[in-house]
């Protein structure tokens, strides 16, 4: 079995009050995308996604080559059962919706964290990508902070107000905290990306993908 790509793309944002006054509520939205080719005999592997317990989920689906398969939660555990049959290439995708709950309301951060354990394939990944979204989070920070004088700014946008925040600004000061260490930013984007991951010359993100912030809407 060979694991020739992984994408993994998280989207952070907000969600869309259904009424005026209501409260909003940070939520990660998942896309992953592992691309395999079997090159031995048919397999059978199970796949499982980890439920922290400051991130529940609120939909968890999987597909392989286009077709939904039964996904089982075991405890905090998420399992996806995977045919391989001998000789073909499978695309298995898994989209997720995740709740954030504070760990400690009184400090106002939140947090999203995920493994990154890539090890034990053989040959090593091809092409590893991981993207973190904050565009949606960035875009509901600029409109609380423009309706909102206490963050400094006018009600109204207009000639002598003062010009919102940038991104790199956001990133700066609202962001905290984000690793493993070797990322790169292009446009509202955190990402990184690795090739052969899991020779000996590669630095593989071991550990947790981690992603920090100012909880501004609590």
């Amino acid at each position: 079995m060979q694991l020739v790509s992984v994408r993994r793309y998280y989207t952070l944002l907000l969600s869309t009050p259904s009424r005026p006054g209501e409260a909003v509520h940070p939520q990660i939205r998942y896309q992953g995308v592992w691309e395999c080719v079997n090159w031995g005999a048919a397999g059978e592997i199970s796949l499982f996604q980890q439920e922290p317990a400051h991130l529940p989920y609120l939909a968890f689906r999987a597909k392989a080559n286009g077709v939904p398969i039964p996904v089982e939660k075991r405890e905090n555990r998420y399992w996806v059962p995977l045919h391989f049959p001998s000789g073909q290439r499978v695309r298995v995708e898994i989209e997720s919706l995740q709740q954030v709950l504070p760990v400690d309301p009184n400090q106002k951060i939140d947090s999203l964290e995920d493994l990154i354990q890539p090890t034990g394939w053989r040959p090593p990944i091809i092409n590893y990508w991981i993207v973190v979204d904050l565009g949606r989070l960035f875009s509901a920070y600029l409109a609380h902070e423009a309706n909102s004088p206490a963050f400094g700014l006018s009600p109204q946008i207009g000639p002598g107000a003062p010009p919102p925040a940038a991104f790199p600004q956001f990133l700066a000061n609202k962001i905290l905290q984000v690793t493993p260490k070797g990322y790169r930013i292009e446009g509202n984007k955190i990402w990184w990306y690795y090739h052969n991951l899991g020779e000996a010359t590669s630095t593989p993100p071991l550990g947790t993908l981690r992603v920090v912030w100012q909880a501004w809407y609590r």
